[in-house]
């Protein structure tokens, strides 16, 4: 499989163009551009929107005023199935990025997702946040397995989320032989997936605007009242976005175009 033309490949031709014409001029110069490209190598993981390595999605349609809600990790029993009732009582309609090994555990809540009309990613088989650094087989083998773990549950998915929304140059191979996209998100709330759950609402509410990928976790909360605050955050959130005029939409809606098969 040929691979696609990036952002990346257009900065490396350019670094060693500019090297070279820099060489005949002053020599030492020569390892600016490609100092340069190697820092950019080593940022662009952590900035996905930026098509370093491949596309990934980010952001969603600002017209009409509106976001996605995305929720990461889940299924989990203390998190899911109340959150799966605030929805529901709301009419709201997310999408769920989850965990293979936790959809293998609980594929009831999977299925429950999508009877109530949510729509379910792949976030990987284990949720290994060093993925990116992994070798290819391994990345390919968490997207495979993330994926039949989720069929087996009656989810044929499109879309991928990497593990911290870190990406890397050996994700987008993987991800077009499973005929699947990267997904990632343009506003969260910095909750440490639901270790800082406290003023997770003020946190994300303060800079949303439309158009946004929202990202929240669907995962166990520390304290014996941790699911209900975590739960009152997540109301909170969503009369946060009504009281600004953001619909919440579904995200195949909002990037117009397919999550599941």
């Amino acid at each position: 499989m040929a691979p696609r033309w990036t952002w990346g490949m257009g900065a490396a031709l350019a670094a060693l163009a500019a090297a070279g014409v820099l060489a005949f001029v002053r020599p030492w110069m020569a390892v600016l551009p490609l100092g340069l490209f190697l820092a950019a190598c080593a940022a662009a993981p952590f900035f996905p929107a930026w098509g370093f390595f491949g596309r990934t999605v980010t952001r969603g349609r600002d017209d009409p005023p509106g976001v996605a809600l995305t929720f990461d990790d889940g299924p989990h029993p203390s998190t899911t199935g109340p959150l799966l009732d605030l929805l529901r009582e709301r009419e709201v309609r997310a999408a769920f990025f989850v965990v293979g090994r936790h959809a293998a555990t609980h594929p009831d809540l999977i299925r429950r997702m999508v009877a109530e009309g949510h729509e379910v990613g792949n976030h990987s088989a284990s949720h290994d946040v060093w993925l990116m650094l992994r070798r290819s087989r391994t990345v390919s083998r968490e997207v495979r397995d993330g994926c039949q773990a989720l069929a087996a549950a009656g989810v044929r998915t499109l879309a991928f989320r990497p593990p911290v929304g870190i990406v890397g140059p050996r994700l987008f191979p993987a991800l077009r032989r499973e005929g699947m996209f990267a997904v990632g998100f343009s506003r969260r709330a910095r909750d440490f997936g639901n270790r800082r759950v406290t003023g997770l609402a003020e946190r994300l509410l303060r800079g949303v605007r439309s158009g946004d990928i929202v990202l929240l976790h669907d995962a166990p909360v520390p304290g014996e009242d941790g699911p209900g605050r975590w739960l009152g955050e997540v109301r909170r959130v969503l009369d946060g976005l009504a009281a600004r005029g953001l619909a919440i939409r579904p995200l195949s809606r909002h990037i117009d175009r397919p999550v599941l098969r």
